[in-house]
């Protein structure tokens, strides 16, 4: 006896929704049924489309964009300044020191020979004595002023003596002084030159050549008195136990014996 279908057996129930429709669509990617409203890949979020998106993610390595934006985005960045001297100083082509030729009247120069002719000049410390080195050294750093922000490890301890056009070059003191070895030269002269209560004018555009400050240090293999480039960086040209000279004007002092 052929058994009667009744109502409810008519149509398919929609695999996402579970509405029953009497006109299903099929769908050939993931093989199931939906009803009209959910006919499409995208409204039934069809598993078809989901394998797609995994494939082309195991495709292409999700870290290799990220890779080369990190690279790109750090160039854009200078260098730290310990990581720009440190470059400096393994680097075999660094220029050496060079004098710098005098562009100012011999008056100045005249006046930076009787300095040295009035004053007890100290010459660098460079023992070539290790341990005298390191007792000289030890004892700079007992009585060496600065900014005490700088780290320890950072500071490069020398003496420093500053060139006036007065009597007072008589009496002239070697005074102790620590910098930053990642400093550039021009901010080492500022800080020296507010240290000693010197007049810094460097920084303004109408200062001319005889007002400015400069520094110089007796270079140890020509024995001839250089004068330090402001755009350098302390640890390239300046050692533990040099002596510095803060001098007005660019004329090169002599040093006299």
């Amino acid at each position: 006896m052929t058994q009667e279908t009744g109502m409810l057996d008519v149509g398919t129930h929609c695999a996402y929704c579970r509405q029953l429709d009497f006109l299903p669509f099929h769908c050939k990617f993931c093989n199931l049924d939906f009803c009209e409203t959910h006919r499409t890949k995208e409204s039934h979020h069809c598993q078809w489309l989901l394998d797609q998106e995994r494939n082309s993610q195991k495709s292409v390595p999700p870290q290799t964009l990220k890779s080369n934006d990190e690279k790109f985005f750090k160039s854009l960045l200078p260098e730290k300044g310990y990581i720009r001297v440190q470059q400096q100083q393994h680097s075999p082509s660094t220029p050496k020191l060079k004098p710098i030729k005098s562009q100012v009247s011999q008056g100045t120069l005249d006046k930076l020979a009787r300095f040295f002719k009035r004053s007890t000049v100290h010459k660098s410390t460079s023992a070539k004595n290790s341990s005298n080195k390191l007792v000289h050294l030890s004892q700079l750093k007992k009585t060496a002023v600065g900014d005490q922000r700088i780290p320890i490890a950072n500071r490069i301890y020398i003496w420093c003596y500053v060139v006036h056009d007065e009597e007072r070059d008589k009496d002239a003191k070697r005074e102790s002084f620590y910098l930053n070895k990642i400093w550039p030269i021009g901010r080492a002269l500022d800080a020296i030159a507010q240290q000693f209560g010197v007049p810094n004018r460097n920084n303004n555009f109408k200062t001319t050549q005889e007002d400015k400050l400069s520094l110089y240090k007796v270079d140890q293999s020509t024995e001839e008195m250089v004068q330090l480039d402001t755009s350098g960086r302390v640890a390239n040209q300046i050692n533990d136990l040099d002596t510095l000279y803060l001098v007005r004007g660019t004329g090169t002092p002599i040093l006299r014996a």
